[in-house]
């Protein structure tokens, strides 16, 4: 099977499923912020930003570096076994200790008793979503990304259930998000399970194997840490000085932008084993080419999101959480710019990893985040949300500006944004299709827009037609686990 087939299906595969756990998740947006409010979403979005924090500091990079070990060692079934069973252990390890620290701390912090219990009841949410990056990772070295997909739905559904009662039975915030901690753990479950038919996640405490991981992965994980410090301090800082109802009208907006970011983090860590081969084997040709591509097809992507995004946001806020979160709207609009950087930085970002030049990247996310928080604490006192937003455009675009520069003079690559040139033009042309429509019933500026945008990608050549043929043919040779995408 091509290339471009298997990459394009088992993204494919992440993509349908994420349409239908999206879909789901927008229900249930909805149906929290009916259930709680602007200030008890506040606080919902104040406990997820705080146990976040933890999960930060015990990621240590291992979620990208198991899956780069492995396409690394492609075919070395006793490797694999010790690879997945040693990092796993560790992990597990890692987050009981920290994330049991983070519910303590909580209860020193100046917030209301009732956010202080949420810290407590998503706990588990947080515990089961760390075991579960390692699994995924595992998952995607096998090419069996619809058991992800699936596992995603069955959390989604449990929570939606979950959120009906609790809406039927008048319950708050505390239950709602020991809710959400069931569903994360029903999602755990059904991954770990189909795993383990072809990865060892026994207990292995290899000590050797663990100072192996950690040498290389630590620059990842220090990377990772000040990346995403300024992703959740937003946040955290507005909780401690705004009030929980403008924590939640940005916590709504906030909330949509990680929904869209999943689609950039699936695609690269679907491309990340295969470009780290190819630069081991001293493929350059094929790594510059897959480069190439992944950021045309990010930006692809991203276009019509911000497009759209620009015209039809608040509508769409307030029918995802309601009148209330109307603001929400203006907050989108801004963070949706943000959005787009994520998109296409998470490309190269990860390009650095497959080039084994984490640690040339680190300073940029040291004084990027510093930059940020500084910008935090001068700026959210006086202008609240809105000076989170636009930091928040500015730390990711820094960051995915200085990615790309880098991995393309470490490798060599050249990109020419032809693709990408043409996306953003159809985007701006399919703008001006849907905002005469913009107040019309929504779903016939979401078609206008999407019908529109394709014929114009289609037109102006963005997306070669031999490439639509070549994913849609009826090939059915399976790779290989020595070269799953060859």
């Amino acid at each position: 099977m091509s290339l471009t087939r298997v990459l394009a299906l088992n993204t494919g595969v992440q993509f349908g499923g994420k349409i239908i756990s999206t879909v789901l998740g927008v229900i249930i947006v909805g149906l929290i912020t009916r259930q709680l409010g602007q200030e008890g979403f506040g606080m919902y979005s104040t406990a997820n930003a705080f146990l976040q924090f933890f999960a930060i500091v015990l990621d240590l990079g291992l979620n990208v570096m198991v899956v780069q070990l492995l396409g690394e060692h492609a075919g070395d079934k006793a490797y694999e076994d010790r690879a997945v069973s040693a990092t796993f252990t560790l992990r597990a390890i890692s987050a009981l200790v920290l994330l049991t620290l983070a519910p303590v701390i909580g209860l020193a912090l100046p917030y209301p008793w009732e956010l202080k219990l949420a810290f407590f009841a998503i706990w588990a949410s947080f515990f089961t979503t760390a075991l579960n990056q390692i699994v995924i990772g595992v998952q995607q070295r096998h090419l069996k990304m619809h058991v992800v997909a699936a596992g995603e739905i069955l959390g989604r559904l449990v929570l939606l259930v979950g959120v009906i009662v609790a809406r039927m039975m008048g319950w708050g915030l505390v239950p709602i998000v020991a809710i959400v901690s069931v569903g994360s753990t029903a999602n755990f479950l059904l991954n770990i399970l189909v795993a383990r038919r072809y990865a060892d996640f026994h207990w292995n405490v290899d000590v050797a194997f663990w100072k192996m991981l950690l040498g290389r992965s630590w620059p990842i994980g220090v990377s990772i840490l000040f990346n995403l410090i300024y992703f959740k301090a937003d946040t955290l800082i507005l909780s401690f000085m705004r009030p929980q109802a403008e924590v939640g009208v940005y916590g709504a907006a906030y909330r949509v932008l990680e929904v869209l970011v999943t689609l950039p983090f699936m695609y690269a860590g679907i491309l990340l084993p295969v470009i780290a081969r190819s630069w081991a084997t001293g493929d350059r040709g094929r790594f510059s080419r897959l480069l190439g591509h992944s950021f045309d097809a990010m930006m692809i992507f991203a276009a019509p999101l911000v497009a759209g995004t620009l015209v039809l946001a608040t509508r769409g806020m307030v029918l995802v959480a309601g009148p209330d979160f109307a603001e929400s709207g203006d907050v989108l609009r801004i963070l949706i710019l943000a959005v787009a950087a994520i998109f296409f930085g998470t490309i190269s970002s990860y390009a650095i990893v497959a080039l084994d030049a984490q640690r040339r990247m680190l300073k940029i996310y040291v004084v990027v985040a510093l930059m940020t928080l500084v910008g935090y604490a001068l700026f959210i006192p006086t202008y609240g949300l809105w000076a989170a937003a636009w930091l928040t455009v500015f730390s990711e675009t820094c960051v995915a500006v200085a990615s790309t520069v880098m991995t393309l003079r470490i490798s060599g690559s050249r990109w020419m944004p032809v693709a990408t040139l043409k996306a953003v033009a159809a985007a701006i042309v399919m703008a001006f299709i849907i905002l005469p429509l913009k107040d019309m019933p929504l779903l016939i500026p979401v078609l206008a827009g999407i019908t529109s945008y394709a014929a114009l990608i289609l037109a102006t050549g963005a997306v070669p037609l031999a490439t639509i043929r070549e994913i849609l043919s009826l090939r059915r040779t399976p790779p290989t686990l020595e070269n799953p995408l060859s």
